[in-house]
């Protein structure tokens, strides 16, 4: 609002008192609330808006409903171009070591934890996860990591909100390709937060996401020295092949996925606590190029 022309107006000008901006911004947000809840509305027009230090009047209002979608289902949030954020897949889950973590999709608003993370991540992990060892990273980096479209991109963090006090310990992400069936599959967790099962729950987790998402399948591109991801990648079902260039590339068909994967197993094959459990499911850049985000 601050960046337009009229918000000059809106402090005040002659003899005209400031208007409200507060109760403006809250307009403006459950203006597009209501766009959000009714796919059926095809045109709406607030014209003119009066905006005084206390009241705010529509003096006269046009909505259009669309006819079509008053007849039909409608998926929810299917007529928006930006998904919201889902919640739906947020769910609760424990350490070995017994503290509760949240499991969730990253929030634009979770750049300053993000960054604390990568921070915590040694050297070491940071290359295995990118194939090279980053010192930096920069906002427009940050925002483009934790500020996702959830229709094209799943990004899963581990938040510990412990005395007050809320932190990442890992991050999963599939990014999409273009026709939505599939997608690949890179994640993290950082050093402090190793061998408490914390890998394999959040690529579980990813991956049941990906499944509600009619994501048909995943694949990982790893280093051949990164045993341990390779090992868990093994025993989640993926088909793990080696390339010439040194890395190795696992796939996984989730239409197939409920019948490979076995929990038992899984359980019984958990890493030790020891610092290669960072399994990290990096990709491959050619150089010049940004690496796939964390």
């Amino acid at each position: 609002m601050e960046e337009t022309k009229v918000y000059q107006l809106l402090k005040g000008y002659r003899n005209m008192p400031p208007a409200n901006v507060k109760m403006l911004q809250e307009l403006l947000v459950l203006f597009s609330q209501m766009l959000v809840d009714f796919p059926e509305l095809k045109e709406v027009d607030v014209n003119p808006l009066f905006v005084s230090e206390n009241d705010a009047f529509a003096f006269d209002a046009r909505i259009v409903i669309d006819r079509r979608k008053v007849l039909e289902h409608q998926e929810p949030h299917k007529h928006l171009v930006i998904t919201p954020y889902p919640k739906r897949y947020e769910t609760r889950w424990r350490l070995r070591d017994g503290r509760d973590i949240l499991l969730r999709p990253i929030k634009p608003e979770d750049e300053p934890m993000w960054l604390e993370m990568f921070q915590s991540f040694s050297e070491e992990s940071v290359r295995l996860r990118f194939f090279q060892v980053i010192k930096d990273t920069p906002h427009e980096m940050r925002v483009r990591y934790c500020n996702i479209d959830y229709d094209r991109e799943v990004a899963i963090v581990a938040e510990l909100n412990e005395d007050g006090r809320k932190r990442l310990l890992g991050v999963a992400r599939v990014g999409l390709e273009p026709d939505g069936r599939t997608g690949e599959l890179a994640f993290i967790v950082a050093d402090p937060w190793q061998g408490l099962g914390l890998g394999t729950k959040l690529v579980d987790h990813t991956i049941d996401v990906c499944k509600d998402m009619k994501v048909e399948s995943i694949y990982a591109i790893m280093l051949q020295e990164n045993t341990r991801a390779i090992s868990l990648m093994r025993k989640m079902g993926f088909e793990v092949h080696f390339l010439t260039d040194g890395t190795a590339r696992a796939v996984l068909d989730l239409k197939e996925e409920e019948e490979q994967y076995v929990p038992e197993e899984m359980e019984a094959a958990e890493e030790p606590p020891v610092r290669p459990e960072q399994v990290e499911t990096p990709a491959p850049q050619p150089a010049g190029k940004e690496p796939l985000p964390t």
